[in-house]
């Protein structure tokens, strides 16, 4: 069997908002749900074939899907893979405006992650209906739900990531910023950040929770990148990591991309009724075309310092900036930026040997890791 695959997948595309960076344009936002063959076809296959999985609910919005779509697909996950397995584990990213106690309850219940997109009292840059998600963020603090929140920042609030970190930071909040891409929505109407200002932002942010002692949150992918400075890859940090293969997204009919950042339809893979594994979907026309862009875009990278660290960014990200072949797009400006200036923090840290105790514990303990015993990380 495969080790791990990552399965992004949408019960619907359809929407109660429409957010001004969507993956998917509104003719794509239509209503129908994925249903129970299809649903059953993608949790066997995953286990007939993968060690380990990790579903990722996306959407579209998901929780339009009711809450008997979701429990469904952990009795199916309980048939196929087994019982308090741990061979698989969910990941709910919902825009949050319906939000309620059943459904926390359920997801407590039965360990399933729950991100929520949200940009606290920036939200109406992008999203509407921000005060129901504010309320729902109000009840799941004030309940004990553990849950964390994705700021998708634009070009309007790049600048104010610092104190957005703040913000989610003394609520005791875990978070994660990423730029607005120009994707689907995004493609055309100018919400995508300035690198160079959106970097800035953010090596502000990260050196304020570098030193944050107070703080007990971890903030993304910034701690990714610590963990990457010193030697340990983290795969999931998918912008960043050679994705191909170990990503696949599932659209509600069945359709199959390899990933879930919109569908274009070069990159269309295959139905999930036309496999009989799914590791059939990478033996695709769509899929070599794919892999051949990608591997060129690679090797203008191959001489790149952090090359080996980035392994090319992310596929999706460059066909959408430049085209699959070229590298230099905004993510990778952006990405050189933060990262260069990470590794150069993490080497001040390791050859000057500071008082640890003024720094964020997750930094602390990611040093002192490092420090206790080097071949953990490879060095």
């Amino acid at each position: 069997m495969k080790p791990f695959i990552s399965l992004v997948v949408k019960p619907t595309l359809e929407c109660n908002i429409s957010c001004r960076h969507c993956y998917h344009p509104p003719e794509e936002r239509v209503p129908g749900l994925m249903d129970d063959a299809t649903l059953e076809r993608v949790v066997r296959l995953a286990s007939e074939e993968y060690e380990t999985v990790w579903f990722i609910w996306h959407g579209g919005e998901p929780l339009l899907a009711p809450l008997s779509f979701f429990k469904r697909a952990v009795e199916l996950q309980d048939r196929y893979f087994g019982k308090d397995s741990h061979r698989c584990g969910n990941t709910v990213q919902t825009n949050g405006v319906t939000i309620d106690r059943r459904f926390m309850d359920f997801c407590r219940d039965r360990r399933i992650n729950v991100g929520v997109s949200y940009e606290g009292e920036l939200n109406d840059e992008l999203r509407q209906m921000s005060r129901d998600t504010a309320a729902a963020i109000d009840m799941m603090s004030r309940r004990g739900y553990m849950f964390s929140v994705s700021c998708t920042m634009c070009r309007t609030t790049a600048a104010s990531m610092p104190d957005l970190y703040g913000y989610f930071s003394g609520r005791g909040i875990n978070a994660s910023f990423s730029p607005v891409v120009p994707i689907g929505c995004a493609a055309s109407n100018g919400t995508t950040p300035d690198p160079d200002e959106y970097a800035r932002a953010s090596i502000e942010t990260f050196d304020r929770w570098v030193t944050d002692s107070g703080s007990d949150v971890a903030l993304l992918p910034h701690y990714l990148y610590l963990l990457n400075a010193l030697g340990d890859p983290q795969p999931s940090d998918c912008q960043h990591t050679s994705c191909l293969t170990r990503w696949l997204s599932v659209h509600p009919g069945g359709d199959l991309y390899p990933c879930g950042k919109g569908r274009p339809p070069e990159f269309r893979l295959c139905n999930i009724s036309e496999v009989g594994r799914l590791s059939d979907a990478f033996r695709t026309e769509g899929f070599a075309r794919l892999l051949e862009g990608t591997v060129a875009r690679r090797e203008k990278c191959a001489e790149c310092p952090i090359y080996a660290y980035c392994n090319g960014g992310c596929s999706m990200d460059a066909y959408h900036e430049g085209g699959l072949e070229n590298n230099g797009g905004d993510s990778c400006r952006i990405y050189r930026q933060v990262f260069s200036h990470v590794q150069r923090t993490v080497g001040s840290i390791l050859e000057d040997r500071p008082d640890l105790s003024g720094y964020n514990r997750y930094v602390r303990d990611a040093v002192v890791g490092k420090l206790v015993n080097p071949m953990i990380t490879g060095q």
